[in-house]
Formats: C-alpha cells, sequence, structure tokens
C-alpha cells in the first residue's frame, strides 16, 4: 500500500474510534464526571502503551529526542490537557451529535495552521472536496437548534485547540514516532487530571455500572484513535488527514443510533453525504496531484 493509502486508511480508522469516543463517552458521563472519565481513560490508556512502547523499545527514542523535539512534544501534549477539558465538558452538556460537528471546527484551524506553518498545499480537486466536506458540516450544523451559550462556546474552543493539538503533532512526529510520542502525551494527560480528580473527592473506581463504556472509550481514544491519527501524520500532509477526519459525524450517527436510537433528520443524511462525497473527491486528488512539500 502507498503512502497516501496508509494516510488515508490510518485517518478513517481514527475518525470511527473518535465517533465512538463521543457516543460511549456521552453515556458514561451519565454517571461520572468529565475529569473522573479522562483520569481514568487516560490512567489506563497510559499503561497499556507504556508497556506496548516497553516492549517494543520504542520508548528510547524520548531519551535522544532533539531539543526542537520535545518543544514539539510538550507543545503537543499541553494543547492536549486544555483541549481534552474542553470537549468533555461540552459533550456533558450537548447532544454527541451535536458536540462532534461543532468540534469540526479543528478543520478549519489545523487547515489554516497547516497552510501557514507547514507550506502544505491542496490540488484543486482536492480543494473542492475540502470544501463539499465543510459544506456537508455546515448543511448538518444548522439543522440544530444549538443555544449559543456556555456549553456551545466551550465545544468551540474544544475545537480550536484540537486544530493546534493537529498541527504540533505533524511537527512532533517529525522527531518522535507515533507509539513513544502517543505514550509521553497518555502519560503526562493522566498524571494531571488525577491531580485534578483529587480535589472531586471521591473513589477513583466508584463507577456503578459504567466501568465497561470507561474501558471502551480508553481503548478507542487515546490508544487507538490517537496512535492511527498520528500514523496518518506521517504518510500525508495535516490538511488532508483533517479533512478526511470530517467522516467522523456520518460514524457518530451510526454509534449514537445504536446506544440511543436516535435517527438522523433527511437533511442530516444530506450532510453526511456531502461529507463521504468529499472525502472521496478529496482522496481522489490527492493521488493524482503531485504534492510541492510531500510529509514527512
Amino acid at each position: 500500500m502507498s503512502r497516501q493509502g496508509k494516510g488515508f486508511t490510518f485517518t478513517l480508522t481514527a475518525a470511527f474510534c473518535a465517533a465512538s469516543v463521543y457516543a460511549t463517552g456521552k453515556w458514561a458521563m451519565a454517571g461520572i464526571s468529565p475529569v473522573h472519565l479522562v483520569a481514568l481513560i487516560f490512567s489506563i490508556a497510559a499503561i497499556f502503551m507504556i508497556v506496548w512502547s516497553g516492549l517494543s523499545g520504542q520508548w528510547r527514542q524520548l531519551l535522544h529526542c532533539s531539543t526542537t523535539g520535545w518543544i514539539y512534544t510538550m507543545l503537543f501534549t499541553g494543547a492536549t490537557v486544555i483541549a481534552l477539558l474542553c470537549m468533555w465538558s461540552g459533550l456533558k452538556h450537548l447532544d454527541p451529535t451535536v458536540a462532534s460537528f461543532i468540534g469540526r471546527l479543528q478543520t478549519l484551524v489545523a487547515v489554516f495552521l497547516g497552510y501557514m506553518l507547514l507550506k502544505e498545499r491542496l490540488g484543486l480537486v482536492e480543494g473542492i472536496g475540502g470544501i463539499v466536506v465543510i459544506a456537508g458540516v455546515v448543511v448538518i450544523r444548522i439543522t440544530f437548534d444549538v443555544e449559543l451559550g456556555k456549553w456551545f462556546w466551550v465545544m468551540v474552543a474544544s475545537g480550536v485547540g484540537f486544530g493546534f493539538v493537529e498541527v504540533t503533532g505533524k511537527f512532533a512526529v517529525r522527531h518522535v514516532d507515533p507509539l513513544p510520542l502517543n505514550t509521553f502525551r497518555n502519560t503526562v494527560v493522566a498524571l494531571v487530571y488525577l491531580f485534578l480528580f483529587s480535589f472531586e473527592n471521591k473513589p477513583l473506581f466508584e463507577l456503578g455500572g459504567y466501568w465497561y463504556g470507561v474501558l471502551l472509550v480508553a481503548f478507542a481514544g487515546p490508544v487507538f484513535s490517537r496512535f492511527f491519527f498520528l500514523s496518518a501524520l506521517k504518510n500525508i500532509a495535516v490538511s488532508q488527514s483533517t479533512l478526511i477526519n470530517q467522516s467522523q459525524p456520518l460514524f457518530v450517527f451510526i454509534i449514537a443510533y445504536a446506544l440511543f436510537g436516535t435517527i438522523p433528520t433527511l437533511r442530516e443524511w444530506i450532510g453526511g453525504l456531502l461529507i463521504v462525497v468529499g472525502c472521496v473527491t478529496m482522496i481522489a486528488g490527492a493521488m493524482r496531484t503531485p504534492k510541492t512539500s510531500p510529509p514527512v
């Protein structure tokens, strides 16, 4: 499989994993707080990935990482800490599908920063595909009567934050492979949120019947979704991977229906189809358009 083919496959897999995080996480937060959920899922993910990284020997890359590599790694990790708090807090108070679409604002941020900082370019066909993707998001977004209140803006902040995370991640994977990078990130996030959770004065493992939802979110999100997305960034441009990632709301539809029985409206289906068509168009354009700045 070509580098572009790997990048597209990794991104779509990451989108599906992230979609399951939105739906399952919304369900789990009916019984636990956002900080409690993040502390648990990242602790589980950190333990798993420390073992994985240790067995593979890739953790040694962190010992030999350059100063520049560490700067980008810390920016990537710090932005993740902030963006996660905004995302889970907003998701607790919004419908998961609505939250997913508002979170798509990360696309505009990532594409803009990719253009400004990484000098990435999109071909004509890719550009058309990207416009169609964004149009699909807009069509679905306007079907929701979302109050422009606190939690809407918290979710907007999440989208902006994750756009910054994606671009700093692109810089970071030039110096550290996805596995050790994600291991470091998950470990730091776990420690930060365990500290924050200590102020809630609640037992960490008092989960009621939500423990299996926490496990699913832990592996689908910080372990596999971020690992696959970082792997995608090793093979394709940030703007490409971010635009393909717009398929995520379509997966949210499917999973939310399975969990909550929600059925999308006709306009939502039209928007979802536009997203799929836009992604396919963008992929087709990328396969035949030479890049002036190939991914590292």
